[in-house]
């Protein structure tokens, strides 16, 4: 029952159910730090381009930072980088509590430490995400996804209005259940028994090893050391990974269908957020926003895994997308605080099946030794655009009109929907179960219409 491979429920799985436990404790570290920024940017300088600027610096640093952090990733034990993430997270965290409660905060300062504290949070976020691939696999892993999307909503449910209210009491106060969090992360993972150090699927093997029924990776470790194929270098695993990623279509074009949406979701939270901020709404009520699109999260969440699990994943993700758009478009019409409050939750349930479906057969197709990368690089195929979202929200609103923002947001997300319509790669897709033949298909295309 407590296997990676097809178990009843993965909640028999107790290696999993401890991942979820550290996962979430080190998710809660991170939000409470990331989601206060634009509130302590616009106290500190009452503009909100300023606080859209900080927002975008940090998401580009972290995008910056996965690449060689996803080539880590699948070189090194993800238990001992999942201590280093935890330690350092914590000592970061920890210093930016200690300048907040001493009163001596200034912009600058704030803006180097957030950008440190991005860089961690880039290197090392995609070791958590890659271990759960270690603990599970095939449709366990599927339910898994549907399974964290729940949870995502959960924290962001409690920590938005939480991190709110807690700053509105004490400035410091996210800052320290930051720390604390991120410290308790690492001390949660020493309860995972899986070995979670990369297997190399890739890795040539010799036939006689094979008939014999060894696993290829304690194979190879056996080898004298001679006899060892050479180690890749990291810029060698890098472009391995991106000819991996290049060689398969259909993840090239749901590549650009991911990023136009992510920049419309992520534009289209960030004008909501700094509009209402503009308009004096204090931190807890600006919070609700994310409890609107959490209460919808976990809503969904509940068939998500059934939804995916059952139905083809391509129709699922038109579907979802062109939900997303028509959930979006009353802020074309107001800037009110119930119209956004709508709109989130709409949003929220949308998010869930989307990511079981995508999220599920992006990576329950990747080998476990291409995880890291595969992960980082379509990290930051999916965000290169979004990061700059707040960016572009707080100057459009600052300098022009939020009308004009709306409309633009809008108009980006409506295209990634039109693209995934009129996509028969992505429509075609099939139900997780037919996954493995389709892939096959897929490349005798490409091998045809390479000859």
């Amino acid at each position: 029952m407590e296997t990676k491979h097809g178990s009843a429920s993965i909640w028999s799985n107790r290696d999993y159910v401890w991942w979820l436990a550290g996962d979430t404790t080190g998710m809660i570290g991170r939000v409470f730090s990331l989601l206060i920024v634009s509130f302590v940017v616009f106290d500190l300088t009452a503009s909100e381009a300023s606080a859209g600027t900080l927002q975008t610096i940090i998401l580009v640093l972290m995008l910056v930072a996965s690449i060689p952090g996803g080539v880590v990733v699948d070189r090194m034990d993800r238990r001992r980088l999942i201590y280093i993430y935890a330690i350092l997270g914590s000592v970061v965290s920890g210093g930016i509590f200690l300048y907040v409660y001493s009163g001596n905060l200034t912009y600058l300062a704030f803006t180097i430490l957030m950008s440190v504290l991005a860089l961690v949070h880039g290197f090392f976020g995609e070791a958590t995400n890659a271990a759960l691939r270690s603990i599970m696999s095939g449709g366990d892993f599927v339910k898994a996804q549907a399974a964290n999307q729940g949870r995502d909503a959960a924290v962001q449910l409690i920590a938005r209005p939480l991190s709110g209210f807690f700053y509105g009491l004490f400035a410091w106060l996210p800052f320290l259940i930051s720390t604390v969090f991120s410290a308790a992360q690492g001390l949660v993972f020493t309860r995972v028994k899986t070995s979670l150090v990369p297997a190399d699927e890739m890795q040539p093997v010799p036939a006689a090893a094979v008939a014999d029924g060894g696993a290829a990776q304690d194979i190879v470790e056996d080898l004298p050391v001679e006899a060892q194929p050479p180690r890749s270098t990291m810029r060698e695993d890098f472009f391995e990974g991106l000819r991996y990623l290049s060689s398969r279509r259909t993840l090239l074009v749901l590549g650009v269908i991911i990023t136009l949406v992510n920049l419309g979701m992520a534009g289209v939270q960030s004008l909501m957020m700094l509009s209402l901020i503009a308009q004096g709404y204090p931190a807890v009520e600006v919070g609700y926003l994310g409890m609107a699109i959490g209460l919808g999260v976990i809503l969904s969440s509940t068939v998500a895994g059934r939804i995916a699990g059952e139905h083809p994943t391509g129709l699922i993700t038109v579907g979802s997308l062109a939900w997303f758009t028509l959930s979006t478009a009353p802020l074309l019409l107001s800037d009110g605080y119930w119209v956004m409050m709508g709109i989130s939750f709409a949003i929220g349930l949308c998010v869930p099946i989307t990511n079981a479906a995508l999220l599920g057969y992006v990576l329950g197709r990747t080998p476990q030794s291409f995880q890291g990368r595969v992960s980082s690089l379509l990290g930051v195929v999916a965000q290169a655009l979004s990061a700059f979202a707040p960016l572009i929200a707080g100057i459009t609103l600052e300098a022009y009109s939020y009308h004009l923002a709306a409309i633009i947001f809008v108009a980006i997300s409506a295209a990634g929907a039109v693209i995934a319509i009129l996509s028969p790669r992505v429509r075609r897709i099939p139900r997780p179960s037919e996954w493995e033949s389709y892939d096959r298909d897929e490349s005798s295309e490409d091998t045809v219409a390479s000859a």
